[in-house]
């Protein structure tokens, strides 16, 4: 009887430490949501209190970037990337995807660049680092007639998910890259389906607002883009778009 308890006390534990890190990253999404990063970040490191976990560890990393502190996202993003190298089943390719993004917003483009490829490589068919790779050339000025390629295929890889949803930031890049080729007329559909993307957290409100002010700016519409910086700001002021969105706000000031 004694040892079929234990038994039963040990099945027990191990079912709860595998689900440990999909409860905390659920645990942490709705502070997230609204755009309480530190909040989010108090819930994931208390329940990493029972020892590192790939879940946890990814969830960290994404806080830290939407906060705007990718250098402090990093040592998570690698941490996880080697668990997942070992032999996990946790998609190696979304880490690398996420890793990209944060060396990116870092300034490190060649080795955002190299991540982007590798997830590719490893898997991703999300049109995730299709995007990373619009946005890579975009945030640059360079290579713009290839960031539209990639815009069309990070675009074409969405349509094939199971949900079939396509996110208003993929709408939103390759108005910017046609925008930044002059071809303002052709920039205004893919704008307008951007913006027709509901988003359902501060994050992502801000993260639109951003990225459709930058569209205007490339129209030479400033007034326009105010509006949606502003939106962004007020949106999400904790995190790393709505910082952005209030950067061009004063700039404009």
């Amino acid at each position: 009887m004694i040892y079929a308890a234990l038994a039963v006390l040990v099945y027990a534990g191990v079912y709860v430490f595998r689900r440990w890190g999909p409860l905390g990253v659920i645990f942490s999404e709705g502070k997230m949501r609204v755009g309480d990063y530190d909040g989010a970040l108090r819930r994931l490191r208390w329940m990493s209190l029972c020892g590192p976990n790939i879940f946890l560890l990814h969830k960290e990393a994404l806080v830290l970037s939407m906060a705007g502190r990718p250098d402090e996202a990093l040592p998570c993003y690698r941490k996880a990337i080697g668990m997942a190298s070992k032999g996990s089943r946790y998609p190696l390719e979304r880490l690398l995807a996420s890793l990209g993004y944060a060396l990116m917003d870092l300034g490190r483009y060649g080795e955002a660049e190299q991540c982007f490829h590798r997830a590719i490589e490893a898997g991703d068919h999300t049109g995730n680092s299709q995007d990373g790779l619009v946005e890579l050339r975009l945030v640059q000025g360079v290579e713009i007639e290839k960031a539209l390629g990639y815009a069309n295929q990070a675009i074409e890889h969405a349509k094939r998910r199971v949900d079939g949803r396509i996110p208003g930031a993929y709408y939103a890049h390759r108005a910017w890259a046609l925008a930044l080729l002059g071809r303002s007329e052709e920039a205004r559909e893919p704008l307008a389906q951007a913006l027709s993307v509901p988003e359902p957290n501060a994050r992502g409100r801000a993260s639109l607002s951003w990225r459709a002010g930058m569209v205007l700016l490339a129209m030479h519409q400033t007034e326009e883009a105010r509006k949606h910086f502003q939106t962004g700001w007020d949106a999400d002021p904790r995190g790393k778009y709505g910082r952005r969105c209030e950067s061009h706000l004063r700039g404009a000031a």
